[in-house]
């Protein structure tokens, strides 16, 4: 990186208030959803408060990225474009042509690559700034940055010290339709690589990967086992606590202040096992600095 240049990062966004429920669903959906959708997913933004926090902390990662590239001697401006919510990619791509940008890099907040989530963000702001600045450049993947993993791995090593010593850990991370990944998506793989590398680096010998939050409106065969297949097979073994650490995410939302925190945690009561939930990485300096890491990869 040399000179002044803009960050953009892509995101996926959520509601911040009830209101902005149904808008949400129909863009993530892409088409209106049935009957039933809309008042299920008002009713989990109730339960957590009445809105995603998600929004909220990606404009604070943003913040301190700004900050830790400036501190590393780069005069970056970062800005957040979200493809389901606002500010817009759209409307960022809008704000970003209009202070006369040059250089744009951009990197997609979804460390594991798939179609509807950094091939979407990629494509939109490609579409919204095309033409508008003088280059717009695409970080890589991420799932394996060295500051990525040890991070992960500090929060998960520190809620197993909660639970009872051997507990299995359940890495969560959000279904996908079994389609994509037979289509060549590599969510599958690198989400299969960043467990492994959190694991090794614990020493971790009982662990899975499962998946969760499969859509309502879904029509086809997604992504298993379960999060709640897995604690299942666990109770069957014996197990008496799991840890489930929902590494698909960087950021704590519905899929795991719902899901996880009621769903999965009544789940785990009901067949007698102790569920332990490890949080995102949300602000944590090692995802900051792991992100500016990405940034100053790119050139």
């Amino acid at each position: 990186m040399n000179g002044q240049t803009t960050v953009f990062l892509a995101g996926f966004g959520g509601p911040e208030s009830l209101d902005q429920v149904p808008d949400f669903v129909e863009s993530v959906l892409g088409r209106k959803p049935p009957d039933h959708v809309i008042p299920e997913v008002v009713n989990r933004y109730e339960t957590i408060g009445g809105g995603s926090p998600l929004p909220g902390t990606t404009r604070r990662q943003a913040a301190l990225l700004e900050k830790e590239l400036g501190e590393r001697g780069h005069q970056s401006k970062v800005h957040v474009g979200m493809l389901h919510a606002r500010p817009t990619i759209t409307a960022t791509a809008d704000e970003i042509a209009s202070e006369g940008v040059d250089d744009v890099i951009v990197v997609s907040l979804a460390p594991y690559r798939c179609e509807v989530s950094t091939d979407a963000y990629e494509a939109a702001v490609a579409e919204a700034l095309g033409g508008r600045v003088a280059s717009v450049r695409f970080a890589p993947d991420w799932n394996l940055s060295p500051r990525y993993v040890s991070s992960l791995a500090e929060m998960l090593g520190a809620k197993l010290q909660e639970a009872p010593p051997g507990s299995p850990v359940i890495f969560a991370a959000h279904s996908l339709p079994q389609r994509m990944i037979e289509q060549g998506d590599p969510y599958a793989t690198q989400l299969q690589g960043t467990a492994s590398a959190v694991a090794a680096e614990l020493g971790l010998k009982e662990w899975e990967l499962a998946y969760q939050s499969v859509s309502a409106a879904a029509r086809e065969p997604w992504l298993r086992p379960s999060v709640e297949d897995a604690m299942d097979l666990f109770a069957e073994a014996g197990v008496r606590s799991v840890v489930v650490d929902p590494i698909g995410f960087i950021a704590d939302h519905v899929e795991t202040l719902y899901d996880n925190d009621v769903e999965h945690r009544a789940h785990a009561e009901a067949i007698g096992v102790d569920f332990y939930r490890c949080l995102c990485l949300n602000e944590h300096p090692g995802l900051i600095a792991a992100l500016a890491d990405v940034v100053e990869g790119v050139g």
